[in-house]
């Protein structure tokens, strides 16, 4: 089976819809293309998993995480 890493997305924070929309714009600030997904109560924020350890590690030194 063939599995395309472009295409896939890895979720890197879930929260409230306001600290969600920090990260995202935290990502899309550090030109990371980050997406937000609406659960019940919860969203979540994913990015490529190309990027998954620059996003992570920009959230940890803003401590987010």
């Amino acid at each position: 089976m063939y599995f395309n890493r472009k295409n896939s997305q890895i979720n890197v924070f879930a929260g409230s819809p306001w600290e969600a929309a920090s990260i995202h714009n935290l990502l899309n600030t550090a030109f990371i293309q980050a997406s937000l997904q609406e659960t019940k109560h919860v969203v979540a924020v994913s990015v490529p998993s190309e990027y998954y350890t620059a996003a992570v590690r920009l959230m940890s030194d803003r401590n987010y995480i």
